[in-house]
């Protein structure tokens, strides 16, 4: 069984240099961490583990598909986008 540290590690190794990311089934997640269970800290885990290295891991609402991702590395205003319209709060 792979901690969230080692499986994280694996997953960047294996999937990092695919830029446009991937995502896994959770039988997927089952088969390549050698964890017949695993709940939501776990998954948080592989997440935070993996934001050291670059990268993000996400899940949908039901847990079938896990997103493995590399993070943005340019702020929003960086784009040069003056005319986007900011949302300010209810008076």
């Amino acid at each position: 069984m792979k901690s969230a540290k080692e499986f994280a590690e694996w997953l960047q190794q294996h999937f990092g240099p695919h830029q446009d990311g991937i995502y896994l089934t959770r039988d997927d997640i089952a088969e390549l961490s050698g964890r017949q269970r695993y709940n939501q800290q776990f998954v948080s885990d592989v997440h935070f583990e993996l934001t050291l290295l670059g990268m993000g891991f996400v899940t949908d609402a039901h847990r079938e598909k896990f997103y493995l991702f590399h993070l943005p590395t340019r702020h929003w205003q960086d784009l040069g986008h003056d005319d986007i319209e900011i949302l300010s709060s209810p008076k």
